[in-house]
């Protein structure tokens, strides 16, 4: 039933910011088939960030400049959730809340409690 979770893009100021909740691999590949175009610069990424059941190359389409994985310390410390390299990526199991702020210009804040 994860494939059927709510994805929500919110837009604001030119920013696009993906929800994408416990969706797994089969909604990820039919989610950049009926929009191929798709891009956002903060994704909250699917399931929990959980590498077991992201699709390969999902996260790099989307072209996201923040990348947060709502996940557990232990889930991170294992290994067990995607890391994208030369993103700015937020990880809630080390990081703790983050937050996000998007300005009327368009400018993109990211911050988190250490």
């Amino acid at each position: 039933e994860n494939d059927k979770s709510l994805v929500t893009l919110i837009e604001y100021a030119d920013v696009k910011i993906l929800l994408c909740s416990d969706i797994e691999k089969t909604a990820q590949r039919e989610l950049l088939r009926l929009y191929p175009n798709l891009n956002a610069q903060v994704v909250v990424a699917p399931h929990h960030g959980s590498a077991k059941t992201l699709e390969y190359g999902f996260l790099q389409k989307l072209r996201a400049e923040i990348l947060i994985c709502s996940c557990s310390r232990g889930a991170f410390e294992k290994g067990q959730t995607t890391q994208i390299l030369g993103k700015s990526s937020y990880y809630t199991g080390t990081n703790g809340p983050v937050t996000v702020s998007v300005g009327k210009n368009g400018s993109i804040e990211a911050s988190c409690r250490d």
